[in-house]
């Protein structure tokens, strides 16, 4: 048996002072598959076509929505985002 790890950031974090953004994208469902598991995990670029789908009229959610999005950018590829934590 082989034991593989990933790299992972918690929603979170990522979301960290942007509650609106958190909202706003919780706002439907995010197009995930949500099981009875401890993580639900996506890839960068789930995460950033998901966020590029979210908007807003208000201003200041617009701004927390595009600083989460330029935060997943920074992420590397193989960096997943835990959505549940």
């Amino acid at each position: 048996m082989k034991i593989k790890t990933c790299s992972f950031i918690d929603a979170s974090d990522l979301f960290e002072e942007c509650p609106d953004a958190w909202q706003i994208f919780m706002d439907p469902d995010p197009p995930v598959t949500w099981g009875d598991a401890n993580r639900t995990m996506v890839s960068t670029d789930s995460m950033i076509f998901m966020l590029e789908d979210c908007f807003s009229d208000d201003n200041q959610t617009a701004q927390q929505i595009d600083s989460v999005l330029r935060r997943v950018k920074t992420l590397s590829f193989d960096t997943y985002i835990d959505l549940e934590n």
